[in-house]
């Protein structure tokens, strides 16, 4: 008992130390309620697509998981620190190892004992609004409901005190190889003057620019996830390289530079945070990846939630899609019968025939024919999607009255933004572009893909015929000769349900009069059902995941601020006994906690803007082609981040203050 009474005491006298770990704790420990609840809802496995979100919602508690265990031992390295005199006086005092172990078991069990009482009990009332919230989002009803689920609950409960065994280890091994001597003096222990270190600082600099290049180099979106987590390493090694090497050589250089060094508003911050930016570096290299984690996380997946309705409409021109390899009039004829049968006008209807989607690969004007089976993700910054059709099939459909007088003479639209050729040459046959035409974009004929897609309009459909058989001559690729069938419409119904009793109606009736014909029916409804759940739900996971990264910034620069007053509190005593005013120190401590905390922001926004072409080229695998929308909600998250940044600095910054005066 003895043991626990001193632990209960120590944590209670000590709350500037206790009272951080135990609300980051807390809080770690109710995001995990809340995302393995979500993740584990068995009303998830019942909505449509269900596979894709429940995976989705199982990657995000994974990461919350992970990112647990890491932040926790963050948090007790930087306990431990902060604690080192403490327990180098308990063991002059009398206490050996042996007695701090049981000491410090004590007091994690009782820092179990709060955190799992409050941290499960605020994740099951959190996890209530996040029930309410997900369904808000992701446009769901009463079968994703709110249930306590006890399973849940215990795993959480074991992952928490499984996640303190591994902090009482750490604690233990620092116990081990401490010497108590050095414990108890270890405030007095100044730091060496770290030396410049040139190559680290330029390998950092290097890096940084490799990641940079990538990102703005990446040409296809399929190339842009492959390379996605080789730029976000090499930037996050070069930021930790440059905040730590890099940033003593530019303090260095500042010190040389006698104008500025010999001001009293640089002098000291500058020589202060030569010697210290050993411990500072880490610190503030975390908070900048930190930031640019919330920034990215949130705008990307706040851009896919606000986006989610020109992804629709860039799937969907029309309600109903119909796709075949046979002719549709049968089904066209069934869509009016049935219409004029339920009283519902179908308008903007579509009939059009074309080849099928025929993949190239591509250098600059010349088109090779390629097989999609046996086609390598190597070449995929190469690839082309390219679609043949008639000059007769393009008037009707456009309405248009154009002419081709020369056999190689083409039309085309392209989605590619910067084809700038007069011809193109498909597998040898040279083909003069008469002229690009627009008016085929909203027609359905090439959805969103993440290469570019070109439809080719010539003469007539006995030299599209004539050009396949040229394409594919063998037994494998003879599938490409058949030509696509489409039939779009809309339909003039905005009663939702009604709409969607129509369209299970005719999907039935379809399904009835095509026999053995095989066809694709997809509806506009459903697919944006679709996507606002699968969107919907990333949205909830980028806030969560935004909310977990912005508590470690927070706590890193609450435990940066704590750790920097306790350091300069003496310095600053020495400096006010040898002729510097209070308003003087003032100044110097805002310009030291400015200086201190402006570059990790700034390096987050550079981060970002080099990371917007590489993000871009992901969203256009989602369906987001809207950059312009893209970009603004980015801006907004980057102001709204930024002032919560603005607010934390100054929170913590009081905290300094009171240290500092003391």
């Amino acid at each position: 008992m003895f043991y626990a009474k001193l632990a209960f005491q120590n944590i209670r006298k000590n709350k500037q130390a206790f009272v951080p770990f135990l609300l980051s704790m807390i809080f770690l420990t109710a995001l995990n309620t809340l995302m393995l609840m979500v993740a584990n809802d068995p009303g998830l496995a019942k909505l449509q697509g269900a596979e894709a979100i429940t995976q989705l919602f199982g990657f995000g508690s994974v990461i919350v998981l992970i990112f647990s265990v890491v932040f926790a031992t963050y948090t007790e390295t930087i306990l431990n620190k902060q604690r080192k005199n403490e327990l180098g006086l308990y063991n002059v005092l009398g206490m050996g190892k042996r007695e701090l172990y049981k000491l410090t078991f004590f007091e994690k069990v009782i820092n179990l004992v709060i955190t799992i009482v409050l941290g499960v009990t605020s994740g099951v009332i959190f996890s209530r609004l996040a029930y309410l919230i997900i369904k808000k989002l992701m446009g769901i009803g009463s079968e994703f409901k709110f249930t306590l689920n006890t399973s849940i609950l215990t795993l959480t409960i074991l992952f928490i005190a499984g996640v303190y065994a591994w902090l009482y280890l750490i604690n233990a091994f620092n116990i081990f190889k401490s010497d108590p001597i050095e414990l108890l003096h270890a405030d007095q222990k100044g730091e060496k003057e770290p030396k410049a270190k040139w190559f680290l600082a330029l390998v950092g600099l290097v890096t940084l620019a490799w990641g940079y290049w990538i990102a703005l180099t990446i040409k296809s979106p399929v190339s842009a996830v492959t390379n996605f987590f080789i730029a976000v390493l090499l930037v996050i090694i070069g930021t930790y390289l440059i905040f730590t090497a890099g940033s003593i050589v530019v303090l260095k250089l500042l010190r040389k530079n006698e104008n500025y060094y010999y001001n009293v508003k640089h002098f000291i911050p500058v020589s202060g945070m030569i010697y210290r930016m050993k411990q500072n570096a880490v610190g503030l290299a975390s908070i900048c990846i930190l930031s640019t984690m919330v920034l990215v996380t949130v705008s990307t997946t706040a851009g896919l939630f606000f986006g989610a309705n020109d992804q629709v409409q860039q799937m969907f021109p029309r309600d109903i899609m119909i796709n075949s390899a046979e002719p549709l009039t049968k089904l066209k004829q069934v869509a009016k019968n049935y219409a004029t049968k339920e009283d519902v006008k179908l308008s903007d209807m579509q009939y059009i025939r074309t080849s099928q989607s025929l993949l190239f690969t591509k250098k600059a004007n010349d088109f090779k024919a390629a097989d999609r089976m046996n086609y390598s993700v190597s070449n995929v910054d190469k690839a082309a999607n390219v679609v043949l059709i008639s000059l007769s099939e393009y008037n009707t459909l456009t309405k248009d009255s154009l002419s081709l007088t020369k056999p190689n003479e083409i039309f085309m639209y392209t989605t590619a933004q910067n084809y700038s050729e007069k011809t193109m040459i498909l597998n040898g046959h040279k083909y003069q572009i008469k002229q690009q035409v627009n008016k085929l974009k909203d027609t359905g004929l090439l959805n969103v893909s993440p290469v570019d897609s070109y439809i080719v309009v010539m003469k007539d459909q006995k030299q599209i015929e004539g050009l396949l058989k040229e394409l594919y001559k063998t037994k494998e690729t003879a599938a490409y000769l058949a030509p696509a069938y489409q039939l779009n419409f809309n339909i003039e119904l905005k009663d939702q349900a009604k709409r969607k009793a129509f369209i299970r109606g005719l999907s039935k009736e379809f399904a009835k009069t095509a026999d053995k014909q095989g066809y694709s029916f997809q509806d506009k409804d459903s697919y944006r059902a679709s996507v606002k759940r699968f969107d919907g739900g990333f949205f909830f996971l980028g806030i969560i995941l935004g909310i977990a990264f912005l508590l470690a910034t927070t706590l890193i620069i609450y435990y940066k601020q704590v750790s920097e007053g306790m350091d300069d509190r003496k310095r600053f005593v020495i400096l006010q006994k040898v002729g510097m005013d209070e308003a003087e120190v003032k100044r110097v401590i805002h310009s030291q906690i400015m200086m201190v905390f402006i570059f990790p922001l700034a390096f987050a926004m550079l981060h970002v803007a080099f990371a917007l072409p590489l993000i871009k080229k992901m969203l256009v695998l989602f369906g987001i082609t809207n950059w312009q929308l893209f970009l603004v909600v980015t801006l907004v998250v980057a102001l709204i981040f930024s002032i919560l940044y603005y607010v934390v600095y100054q929170l913590t910054a009081r905290v300094y203050y009171r240290l500092v005066e003391r």
